[in-house]
């Protein structure tokens, strides 16, 4: 991973996401049936709890502007658990308006409940790719890469505007149910998944075969060449995912020898040599006690997932067991694209899975 001296303020372009009342509640539907105070109760649930999460991501992103990217990271945690909170509310409220579908509501207000089931929806990747890409920015500027924390910065900035444009639409669909027009808006897009850092020249990509050879690569030699296989292409998706990981290890676990390093390096290695893009996460202090390594994989059209690799160090598991979801994961000190950005960071040594199983 290539170094860049700390040369000032990282600021981000915003100092808030949003001020509490900025959704308009909507108009009250108690008088049109029980199954529309429903809806209107979950709802208002969610966008309540919305609320609460934008003054936990404010307080990060004031923190990071302060410099005080530790604070930062623990708002980051903070945002992280409210935003799962928040999904599982909007999930009931996604029952409901599935289950209205027999319930004597109109095809209008059947569509417009929908339009904004779609947003709530987006409000939530929006919030959990800023903040993940916020906790990242941190983790660089700390380690003095201005280059990785700025591309990190711009991608913050991307997620909080899209969230922007979605709240924009949320309450536009308001104001159209009101006036009973039936044209309702859906989600901008989200922003891309992940894009190389600008500025940043790969070594790789002076080679024939980006990452398959170590050409410009000092110091790594004991990485075999090539690393990355070309094998059967997968997608990012979790039931890929849970196919490759298959059965788990067939190899147990040994402490410092091949424990969560030679482990989350394995996986990562299988994945990517799969067409699955893959990254190595590490924290120093896990759970204030050791530091720690996984792989986290973004995927399709959705949040990303985390691959806890010591997992199949216990016996009788199996790989699909591996997969989680818990926000812990999504907050680290270092994020690796590949071997030879972790093998330059940590040591060849740290990662050398190679030398316990075979490279097939």
């Amino acid at each position: 991973m290539t170094k860049h001296t700390h040369s000032g303020a990282l600021l981000i372009a915003l100092c808030a996401l949003l001020c509490a009342g900025c959704i308009q509640p909507g108009e009250n539907s108690a008088s049109d049936g029980s199954y529309l105070i429903e809806l209107t109760e979950s709802q208002t649930a969610a966008l309540n709890h919305l609320s609460v999460i934008i003054e936990s991501q404010n307080g990060a992103i004031n923190a990071f502007n302060d410099h005080d990217y530790a604070a930062c990271q623990i708002w980051c945690m903070q945002t992280t658990m409210q935003n799962d909170e928040y999904a599982s509310l909007v999930e009931v409220h996604a029952g409901r308006v599935m289950n209205v579908s027999n319930a004597s509501l109109s095809t209008f207000d059947r569509e417009y409940y929908e339009a904004q089931l779609d947003l709530l929806q987006a409000f939530q990747r929006n919030i959990n790719q800023s903040t993940f890409d916020l906790n990242l920015a941190c983790g660089y500027s700390v380690a003095g890469d201005d280059v990785y924390s700025q591309h990190h910065v711009t991608r913050v900035g991307e997620c909080i505007g899209a969230f922007h444009n979605n709240i924009d639409r949320f309450n536009d669909n308001i104001d159209a149910h009101s006036k009973e027009s039936d044209n309702f808006a859906a989600p901008v897009p989200d922003p891309s998944d992940w894009v190389n850092p600008p500025d940043v020249e790969d070594a790789a990509d002076n080679t024939d075969a980006a990452n398959t050879t170590l050409s410009g690569r000092a110091g790594l030699s004991e990485i075999p060449d090539p690393y990355y296989l070309d094998k059967a292409n997968f997608q990012n998706t979790p039931d890929e995912v849970q196919r490759l990981l298959g059965k788990g290890f067939f190899t147990s676990y040994a402490c410092s020898s091949f424990d969560c390093s030679e482990m989350a390096a394995y996986i990562e290695w299988k994945l990517e040599c799969h067409n699955v893009t893959a990254q190595i996460a590490t924290k120093d202090n896990w759970e204030g006690i050791y530091g720690h390594a996984w792989v986290i994989v973004p995927l399709r059209g959705e949040n990303n997932l985390a691959i806890e690799p010591t997992i199949s160090a216990m016996e009788g598991s199996l790989g699909a067991e591996m997969i989680t979801y818990d926000p812990q994961y999504f907050v680290c000190d270092h994020l690796f694209n590949d071997i030879y950005e972790a093998s330059e960071f940590f040591g060849i040594e740290e990662w050398d899975w190679w030398n316990k199983l075979e490279l097939i």
